[in-house]
């Protein structure tokens, strides 16, 4: 159906400033935004991006609509996952336009090259390549004892 957005899941993200965090999916994630929405006052309603094949949008804060970002609530228990080819250069540019690492991009024992950022927004995110096709009991014969 053309102009509406597919069926299925669309992660939708309460930041204290639109303009800012889009900027922010820009430059670390390469989104591009394909549709926004404000309401009368200004305030933006919501912002539709697309991230690799994916679909996030991203919202004002608005307390009275129950939309409230993580700073807000005091965090976010919420990661988001994005797989992409070198999670190094997207996590480096992710940094440098003021993410903060909360677990360097590594190898995981489950065969990937991940890593764990929080954005200025306070949403929390993956990055991650696979570097192996590992089965269950591979995985659990590498995973570390104190895990």
């Amino acid at each position: 159906m053309t102009g509406q957005r597919p069926l299925g899941l669309t992660p939708h993200l309460f930041v204290r400033d639109t303009d800012a965090a889009v900027a922010f999916y820009r430059t670390a994630f390469g989104a591009a935004e394909l549709l926004r929405n404000s309401l009368p006052d200004g305030r933006v309603l919501f912002v539709e991006l697309a991230v690799g094949p994916a679909r996030l949008l991203v919202s004002e804060e608005t307390p009275t609509l129950g939309a409230l970002a993580p700073p807000t609530i005091g965090g976010s228990p919420v990661l988001l996952h994005v797989e992409v080819e070198d999670p190094d250069a997207v996590a480096r540019r992710a940094i440098d336009a003021g993410a903060v690492v909360e677990i360097p991009v590594q190898e995981m024992f489950w065969g990937e090259r991940y890593g764990v950022l929080r954005d200025p927004y306070g949403h929390r995110w993956a990055v991650s390549t696979a570097r192996e096709q590992l089965t269950p009991d591979d995985i659990a014969r590498r995973t570390p004892p104190d895990i």
